[in-house]
């Protein structure tokens, strides 16, 4: 027998279970860090507040596909979000977009699974089809984006499949050592505003910085509010992020960001000692030394974050093209084509005052291209040369130079000089020159510094290859071996003491090449280490230029600003700018 009171009972449960279904669907449509949230194991901070920075020019674009320059990389690097992010504090990959993933045929297949719940900027929700079309914009080869090559393993492309909603993998043409570093800072595209654009072929054109900010949406922890041509650019809070603090509040803490346009270190120092500034990165010594003796007086900080990836060095003029066309850099390319020699002055330089005076103890001298910043990759066998006149002297004697009258002559009776480019813009890579052209006449060796437009002097080591030696700087992409790759390989575009090789011009570089192609492919990390710390024992025995020394990362903070973590990988001060916050 049927209870028409139970039964309404019954069914008022139902309902009510019903409205809690609805209401939780509405709450998670709406609330934009109800899903799968990132957790930070950060202490509560203060909310509210805005962040004054600077940007030496202005971004040429807000697409992170093109972003070259470092200002366009620095904006939409905080506009948008990859799927996998090196922890830059202990260089771990860590879960991001994906809030984890799975390794299997033995290194050649990763399944990622993306956070619930993640929404764009401007409220669309994120899901695996935004992934797929980002790897299918990075991967055409008609959008010709710069992340493509780093998509390319082996001479294949990534294949990338959509498994459900919430599930992409990714599979590799065969076990890559350093896969799992590829999804950082590979920023995933919102297909629901660049697919239409892509398809019409304009996708290079979109997002320029006088694209309204409606217009542009991204995963990052700000979003675009304002452009001011020629003046600043504004980014304001996303309220849809995907990450919280310890105590479960979203981030980031601040309203906004507003990055003035000032063209050099001068101006922005000027603007940071007065008070309109907040944070300065990517000081030089100089810069650092002049705010340094106001800080405690001006209520700032100043940050030296040690050795980052960047190495300034002595380039050798030993590209192939240069007989028979230039008759000057031939005749001096015979010497810096002898080891012997190359070692000699190795060992005539003085790294250890060379940092003291340049870089106001502010950097570290160096062995190798290899900095400090990749210490798990440092082979510990290569250690800074000291300086040895008596061993530089020995070594030149035994391959037929003679010293006369306090000059150095070689085996033909030619007496030995030559230039030293040196850009007239960098102070400190023009006072390396000097120090270098002192310590060379320790030698006999008549070097003379000339001082020329940093475009002059790109043109004629890159292009024209019209020149004696140059000091120079560079940095690598990544913390681990590959971040070198370019410079390493013989045809790689930063091969700089030969350009435009097509293969192997000695043994060495042919050994060098073998061992660089197969690191990329070990996953034994002893053996792969093994392998690099080879690499580096060839430089160290062939020099093919002079490492020098690591500059260290440099910057200033208002007094009162939490979170600034220095990072040796882009965005430098910024990485951890959702998590930044004013004190009081």
């Amino acid at each position: 027998m049927n209870d028409p009171a139970g039964c309404r009972l019954s069914h008022l449960i139902a309902a009510a279970r019903l409205w809690l279904i609805l209401i939780t669907v509405f709450a998670y449509s709406l609330h934009p860090v109800f899903g799968q949230v990132l957790r930070l194991e950060t202490t509560s901070g203060n909310t509210g507040g805005k962040l004054n920075c600077s940007l030496r020019a202005e971004p040429k674009t807000l697409n992170p596909v093109f972003a070259m320059d470092v200002s366009s990389r620095t904006v939409t690097s905080i506009m948008h979000a990859d799927l996998l992010h090196i922890n830059r504090k202990t260089d771990v990959v860590e879960p991001s977009l994906a809030r984890s993933w799975e390794v299997t045929r033995g290194g050649q297949s990763y399944t990622l699974h993306l956070r619930r719940g993640v929404r764009f900027s401007d409220g669309t929700p994120f899901t695996a089809d935004d992934v797929l079309f980002s790897f299918q914009v990075y991967l055409d080869p008609e959008v010709n984006a710069p992340q493509r090559d780093l998509l390319i393993i082996d001479g294949k492309p990534l294949q990338v499949v959509k498994v459900d909603s919430l599930t992409i993998r990714v599979d590799l043409p065969r076990p890559y050592a350093a896969a799992a570093r590829l999804f950082d800072g590979l920023a995933m595209l919102p297909s629901h505003l660049l697919e239409p654009v892509k398809r019409s072929g304009k996708l290079q054109d979109a997002w320029s910085i006088a694209t309204p900010a409606a217009q542009i949406a991204g995963l990052g922890p700000f979003r675009l509010k304002n452009y001011l041509p020629g003046q600043a650019m504004i980014l304001e809070r996303n309220p849809y992020f995907w990450k919280q603090d310890g105590a479960q509040r979203t981030l980031p803490y601040l309203d906004e960001l507003d990055f003035a346009f000032l063209a050099n270190q001068d101006a922005e120092s000027i603007r940071f000692a007065a008070g309109q500034l907040d944070l300065l990165a990517r000081l030089s010594a100089d810069s650092y030394g002049v705010l340094d003796k106001d800080a405690g007086q001006k209520h700032f900080q100043m940050i030296d974050g040690g050795p980052g990836l960047e190495f300034d060095f002595l380039l050798f003029n030993l590209n192939s093209d240069v007989a028979g066309r230039l008759p000057e850099a031939a005749a001096t390319q015979k010497w810096f084509q002898q080891t012997a020699f190359r070692q000699a002055l190795s060992f005539a330089v003085n790294r250890d005052v060379l940092v003291n005076l340049a870089f106001q103890n502010h950097a570290v001298p160096l062995a190798s291209p290899v900095t400090p910043a990749s210490q798990a990759w440092l082979s510990p066998q290569t250690r800074p040369e000291k300086q040895d006149l008596s061993r530089a002297r020995k070594l030149l004697a035994d391959a037929g130079f003679q010293i006369r009258d306090g000059s150095l002559f070689d085996s033909a009776g030619k007496q030995v000089k030559f230039t030293i480019l040196a850009a007239s813009s960098n102070r400190q890579r023009s006072e390396i020159a000097s120090m270098l052209r002192r310590d060379f006449a320790e030698l006999g060796i008549d070097a003379q510094v000339v001082s020329l437009e940093f475009r002059s002097l790109l043109q004629r080591v890159t292009q024209n290859h019209d020149y004696d030696t140059a000091v120079m700087g560079l940095s690598a992409g990544d913390t681990e071996p590959n971040g070198n790759l370019s410079l390493w390989l013989s045809d790689g575009n930063l091969h700089l003491w030969n350009l435009g090789q097509k293969k192997p011009a000695t043994p060495w570089e042919s050994e060098i090449d073998d061992a660089m192609h197969r690191q990329m492919f070990l996953t034994n990390v002893p053996v792969r280490r093994k392998t690099y710390a080879r690499v580096q024992e060839i430089y160290r025995e062939q020099l093919p230029f002079l490492s020098l020394a690591s500059p260290n990362m440099l910057g200033a903070a208002r007094a009162g600003l939490i979170g600034v973590l220095p990072s040796p990988l882009d965005p430098a001060m910024l990485d951890n700018v959702a998590a930044f916050y004013w004190k009081n």
